[in-house]
């Protein structure tokens, strides 16, 4: 069993308790708190206590200011010491005791445990600095002097109502503010330690804190399963990572940015110790090196459970320009949630927190529906005569039961408000327009023309009602499939030819005509239509039959992280706040004015010169990588612009854009998220490429599906009774090419 730490948002229950702790103050605390939690006040060190709420303690700095003022400006060791013994008040703020208690004797005096933390931090060279560093962290309620004026504490509220975790929450607390660069008292973990009033005019307060919570995570198969993937094949990301810090030491590139370095070093982190070395290669080019505060910072970052991973790293290379020649291969490492504006990676990180959404799932999700929702409105321009709108064809890879769906609906929700909002006004116009004709024809208003519903989202649809709802809605349609593979079975249903040809000529966002015997042809001029939805592993070759060689495939992108462990239930459900704040994004993205004519962005000096270094370096492995690489990555260019303008998008939505050019930032984000999905599109490749399991009869391949990848025979048979297979029949199967005898009784599948 591994602790791992987690921050979930103060609100007012713990136990199905609500309570009032401070006031003004609404928190999570034990059950059996009391309407006001205290704290055993000492009148000084040595005297009998009493009770008072934490909130007086702490303005009692304004009573004794005098006092403290008098400490602070005193250089005689002895002396403030003195005062702080005899003329302070002070307080065991953790715990309320009948007694002074010593930690040996907790149990006996304690009389109520506050499921709250004390920190000090002492001897800061700059303690109103490190106050504004330490309140970006969303679990401090208060961050205050110390009674020295020299050093900061600060009070955390804990997940626990046991007083005997206090100490291993300590250490969690701890290690958590090492990879911050950040040393804690350890005398902190003592649960009975007295807090000496102090004053501090400028005191950080926040209302809406995050409780500290220590999360157990079971092994599997001695493996604990982090939030980031699980790469398949680290030795080929071993030398991938090797080139580009090879490529580092051969630019020789400071890396001076404290925040940089500190994203690169936890980034590192994520893949294990081996990466140690790899970290000082890069940190000796800064003129701040010292090896032994990299090796203290990659300890901390070893102990790090943020979802910052390796994907991280490769992107702070591409953004300072550390780019290999020649990139033999590409792995997929996970989605670079760094190219999101902050207030989205927030959002995928809560999403993740709350309900197991996988960020290899959500995160490409939100900037797809950030795309979408711009769609017709805004475009890039490349070159003269070159322009790219943002529309994606996006596939998101994973087994059943992994979450796709939750992560699809949040993404989709604001949209989807939207579409019910538009609904309403059609059954309210076309209720006004029926009236209208059932008037005899004299009395008929000519100008009230039939309504149409303007729906963004469609998931049954012939080719004619998607070209006519298109009409209705210029701005730009979403295809949606939870399922990708139904969209795939709905080609040629309603007609004959050919629908996959009329989707490949769509991606370039050109026009597009109907025709049908029974009606006019329907014909629109600027299209705007992207696919999203989710496929299975092993689907994936019924995915692309027929439709690599066509030019089908390449047209799409995939997010496709090495493994997803099936969620645990969790009670939390998503704060209300992360769901809004998705919706005023996108509502201020569908806020963008379209007429027919599209906003059009020009790359900014700096952003151009970087889109075409990475199109010349694209080219030459194009060049150099052979069919597959070249197949895959032909559509990247477009791509590239169109995810540029996507995080442009975002930002705007953000309030981080005025929208008035495609910044170098956003090209840089899209180039890391190219990468991303060549490596993602070269293992789905894999997959429909070359495993057999898709060429079985459906009945076989429903069972093969929901076949473990081992299993007991019994267990097996059972399976396939549950789809009409008789044992004797299954017992069969099991002696072919597909399943391998692992010892008697047991089988593993030799394919997804």
């Amino acid at each position: 069993m591994e602790r791992r730490v987690s921050c979930e948002v103060c609100n007012s229950s713990i136990g199905g308790t609500l309570v009032s702790v401070f006031p003004n103050i609404i928190m999570k605390v034990p059950a059996n708190a009391s309407m006001q939690e205290k704290s055993t006040i000492y009148e000084s060190a040595v005297n009998s206590p009493r009770e008072m709420s934490l909130l007086e303690f702490l303005k009692l700095g304004e009573k004794y200011r005098e006092v403290i003022g008098r400490l602070r400006s005193c250089e005689d060791k002895e002396i403030r010491n003195k005062i702080k013994r005899t003329e302070l008040p002070c307080a065991t703020i953790s715990a309320s005791f009948t007694s002074r208690a010593s930690s040996k004797a907790v149990e006996e005096k304690l009389k109520r445990y506050n499921s709250l933390m004390v920190l000090d931090f002492d001897n800061l060279e700059d303690p109103a600095a490190a106050k504004e560093e330490l309140s970006q962290l969303p679990f401090f309620w208060y961050i205050g002097l110390s009674v020295g004026g020299k050093g900061l504490f600060g009070i955390v509220p804990l997940g626990t109502d046991d007083f005997k975790e206090h100490k291993v929450y300590f250490n969690a607390l701890r290690k958590e503010l090492e990879v911050f660069g950040y040393e804690v008292d350890k005398a902190c973990c003592d649960v009975t330690r007295l807090r000496v009033v102090s004053y501090d005019p400028d005191a950080f307060f926040n209302e809406n804190c995050e409780v500290f919570c220590i999360d157990e995570r079971e092994e599997d198969d001695g493996e604990v399963y982090s939030s980031g993937p699980v790469p398949e094949r680290a030795q080929d990301r071993s030398s991938r990572i090797e080139l580009y810090v090879l490529e580092w030491e051969k630019r020789h590139v400071p890396l001076d940015d404290y925040q940089d370095w500190m994203t690169v070093g936890m980034a590192l982190a994520s893949a294990g110790e081996e990466c140690r070395e790899y970290f000082h290669r890069i940190s000796v080019f800064s003129s701040k090196y010292s090896r032994e505060d990299t090796d203290k910072k990659f300890d901390g970052f070893l102990q790090n459970t943020r979802s910052i991973k390796i994907g991280s790293f490769f992107y702070k290379c591409h953004e300072y320009g550390v780019i290999p020649d020649s990139v033999p291969h590409y792995e997929s490492v996970g989605f670079p949630v760094e190219v999101l504006p902050k207030a989205v990676q927030r959002i995928v990180f809560d999403t993740h927190s709350f309900q197991n959404f996988p960020i290899d799932y959500i995160a490409p999700s939100l900037l797809f529906v950030a795309c979408a929702a711009c769609g017709n409105s805004t475009v890039v321009q490349i070159i003269n005569g070159w322009c790219e709108k943002p529309l994606l064809y996006l596939a998101i890879v994973g087994d059943r039961g992994t979450n796709k769906t939750s992560c699809f609906e949040f993404a989709l929700n604001p949209v989807m408000r939207k579409d019910d909002e538009e609904y309403d006004k059609y059954v309210e116009a076309k209720a006004m327009y029926d009236m209208e004709m059932s008037k005899p024809l004299k009395e008929r208003n000519a100008r009230v023309q039939e309504p149409d519903f303007c729906q963004t989202i469609l998931s049954d649809f012939t080719p004619e009602v998607l070209v006519r709802q298109h009409k209705a809605n210029p701005r730009g349609l979403i295809v949606y499939f939870d399922e990708l593979i139904g969209f795939i079975y709905s080609f040629n249903k309603y007609r004959s030819g050919s629908d996959e040809q009329m989707w490949t000529q769509l991606f370039a966002g050109s026009g597009v005509t109907v025709n049908r015997v029974s009606s006019d042809p329907v014909k629109i001029d600027n299209t705007c239509i992207s696919i999203f939805g989710g496929v299975q592993p092993g689907i994936l070759k019924s995915f692309a039959k027929g439709k690599v060689q066509n030019g089908f495939m390449d047209r799409w992108i995939f997010a496709f992280p090495d493994k997803v462990p099936y969620p645990k239930l969790k009670e939390n459900e998503i704060d209300d706040s992360v769901k809004e704040s998705w919706n005023r994004i996108i509502e201020r993205i569908l806020s963008i004015p379209y007429d027919g004519k599209p906003n059009v962005l020009r790359f900014s000096p700096e952003a151009k010169v970087a889109y075409s270094d990475w199109f010349n370096s694209l080219s030459d492995q194009k060049n150099c990588g052979g069919d597959a690489f070249a197949g895959l990555a032909t559509k990247m260019d477009r791509y590239c612009g169109r995810l540029a303008l996507g995080l442009e998008i975002l930002a705007y939505g953000c309030g981080e854009s005025e929208l008035t050019e495609v910044s170098l930032r956003s090209v840089k984000g899209a180039i890391a998220l190219c990468y991303y999905f060549i490596g993602c599109g070269l293992k789905a490749q894999r997959e429909y490429l070359s495993s057999p399991a898709s060429d079985l009869p459906a009945i076989q391949r429903l069972i093969y599906d929901e076949l473990p990848p081992s299993f007991e025979t019994r267990q097996g048979v059972e399976i396939a009774a549950g789809y009409g297979m008789p044992e004797r029949s299954f017992k069969r199967w099991l002696a072919t090419s597909y399943f391998k005898k692992v010892s008697y009784g047991f089988y593993e599948k030799r394919f997804r």
